[in-house]
């Protein structure tokens, strides 16, 4: 059936014969009309379509330094929140730069979460490129009482875990003007550790309220979920690692230092104490009496590094080299923080059970 057939039944459903329009209209002018009748409406149905679409695909920019902050951010955000996450997989933390681009699209972002500490010493130039002025900033590290260099965390302590902000009030949050936080240092990998992780996803949270306060429900239901996983997590690590007769490890640098004091491992020595610094051979001997001394059996090295010199301490002290990996992106993993430690703690249990 052609258009016109079609428009011409319609018109009949509302009293409109077909011979009404034919005896006003000469035939020709006729088929016009019905045609730009037809053709008017579909493009009026088109465009209420996209309407419609984008406006239920708009979702809140969000861009995280980090794989881990970012899995954060979309467990919490759910599809609410688009997560652009800006040091790629495989990156060496310490040595990355963005180009202006990456830069760009971060200042536009409507949240704007880092680590801190250090970490991200290019996160300065995010915050002072002009933005809007109701962007939300997290420092996730802001408040956490640090680990020094050189400390290792050993032994079993009870380490700080956050209660978290009020859900209006994201601590670490601050605008760009004040760069409140940039000076703050330590070791800043505090999110391998569990526990301290839960603290950062009450702040993601508090960040994301704070910006989008119509959906705060939602978010804070999100958050009670992802909570009790990161409970689930921890437990899985207390009740593996009481089992385990070795508790000491050597590791390539301080990724690691959290967790080794949360759960009472011992970090008897770091190969790389300053990153992209390698070790002089002075401290390598140092690290294989180390070895030698503690009884260590395995040597944890790093995805995101060369394991050269991992290899060459680990042939003179006579133990076995595993890697871990600090900030995932690869498979079997990806870039689930769960799956993430998960695969860390097997990795882990291989040479210390």
């Amino acid at each position: 059936m052609n258009a016109t057939k079609l428009l011409m039944r319609r018109f009949a459903v509302f009293g409109l014969r077909s011979s009404v329009w034919e005896r006003a209209f000469p035939s020709a002018l006729y088929q016009a009309v019905l045609r730009n009748i037809l053709l008017a409406g579909c493009c009026l149905g088109i465009l209420l379509g996209v309407a419609v679409g984008s406006a239920a695909a708009a979702k809140m920019p969000v861009a995280a330094s980090i794989a881990p902050l970012g899995d954060f951010c979309r467990h919490l955000g759910g599809d609410l929140v688009e997560v652009q996450v800006l040091i790629p997989p495989g990156a060496n933390l310490h040595a990355f730069e963005p180009a202006p681009s990456v830069i760009a699209r971060a200042s536009q972002a409507r949240i704007f979460i880092y680590i801190g500490a250090g970490l991200e010493p290019w996160a300065a130039r995010v915050l002072h490129v002009q933005e809007a002025k109701d962007r939300v900033v997290v420092a996730a590290a802001a408040g956490i009482p640090l680990l020094e260099a050189g400390d290792h965390g050993h032994g079993p302590e009870e380490a700080h875990e956050g209660k978290g902000p009020g859900p209006h009030e994201p601590e670490g949050e601050h605008h760009h003007k004040e760069d409140k936080h940039q000076h703050q240092s330590g070791n800043p990998h505090i999110w391998l550790d569990p526990v301290l992780a839960k603290d950062i996803c009450r702040r993601v949270s508090a960040a994301l309220i704070k910006a989008d306060p119509a959906h705060a429900a939602r978010y804070e239901a999100n958050l009670r979920s992802y909570l009790a996983a990161l409970d689930e997590l921890d437990q899985e690590y207390r009740t593996q690692i009481n089992t385990w007769r070795q508790k000491a490890f050597i590791s390539f640098h301080p990724a690691f230092s959290y967790l080794a004091r949360r759960y009472g491992l011992r970090e008897v020595g770091v190969m790389e104490v300053t990153p992209g610094r390698e070790p002089t051979p002075r401290h390598m001997q140092g690290i294989v009496a180390a070895v030698r001394h503690s009884g260590v059996k395995v040597m944890f090295t790093e995805a995101q590094f060369n394991p050269r010199v991992a290899q060459v301490i680990a042939q003179e002290a006579g133990v076995k080299v595993l890697v871990l990996d600090p900030m995932g992106g690869k498979p079997p993993y990806g870039s689930d923080y769960l799956q993430l430690m998960r695969h860390n703690l097997a990795v882990m249990a291989e040479a210390m059970k």
